[in-house]
C-alpha cells in the first residue's frame, strides 16, 4: 500500500506505518527494514518548521502522545539544524533525507546527508560552565540524548547519517517521568 504524503515536496512516494509493520510481523523486515516515510528537503533553515511538524505528526500516528511527539520533533529539528549548519556550513544547494521507520515498541528516524559529519558527538556538556564562559551552541548533541533513547552519527563514504530512536514505553516510568506511550 503506497500513498502520496501531502506535505512532502513534489510528493514524493511514500509507504505508510501500517504496511512496515505488517511486514515487520510477516517477519519480512531486514535490519534496517524500508522506510515507511521518506521526507527529501532542502538543507535550509526554512525547512525546519517543516521537518518539525511533520516529525510530531508521523509520531502521534505512531501513537506516541502529544508530549513525547514534540519532544521527538525537538529532537529531530537538532539533528536537522546540525546538518544545515555544520554538515553543510549553511551553504545553500544542499539536501536531506529524512527516513522515518516505524517499528514494534519504536520509531527510528534516519537524516542522510552529504555534507561534512563530525569527527566524534560530544561529551555531554556542563551546561553551567557553558553559561559562564558565555559559549553560545554545544548543547545540541545533550538535547537529542536528553529526549531520545538512542542518538548516533554514523560516517558515509559521502556524507553521514543522524539516527535517533525514541522507544515506547509500555508502563509509566517514573525514573525519567514518561508517559505510559511516550
Amino acid at each position: 500500500m503506497s500513498r502520496t504524503a501531502p506535505d512532502s515536496p513534489a510528493g514524493r512516494e511514500t509507504t505508510g506505518p501500517e504496511t512496515a509493520r505488517r511486514a515487520a510481523e510477516r517477519g519480512g523486515a531486514s535490519h534496517r527494514p524500508a522506510a515507511a516515510l521518506r521526507l527529501e528537503l532542502p538543507a535550509t533553515c526554512e525547512s525546519l518548521s517543516l521537518v518539525h511538524e511533520f516529525t510530531r505528526r508521523a509520531a502521534i500516528g505512531d501513537g506516541f502522545d502529544e508530549r513525547t511527539a514534540g519532544d521527538i520533533a525537538v529532537a529531530v529539528n537538532e539533528a536537522m539544524t546540525n546538518v544545515v549548519e555544520h554538515a553543510y556550513r549553511g551553504e545553500p544547494g544542499h539536501g536531506v533525507t529524512i527516513r522515518f521507520f516505524f517499528g514494534p515498541g519504536r520509531l527510528r528516524i534516519e537524516l542522510e546527508h552529504r555534507g561534512e559529519g563530525p569527527k566524534a558527538l560530544p561529551e555531554d556538556p556542563d551546561p553551567c560552565r557553558l553559561a559562564a564562559e558565555r559559549r553560545t551552541g554545544g548543547l545540541g548533541v545533550h538535547l537529542m540524548r536528553k529526549l531520545m533513547h538512542r542518538v548516533e552519527h554514523e560516517e558515509e563514504p559521502k556524507g553521514g547519517r543522524w539516527i535517533l530512536e525514541r522507544r515506547r514505553l509500555l508502563a509509566a516510568d517514573p525514573s525519567d517521568g514518561s508517559a505510559a506511550n511516550g
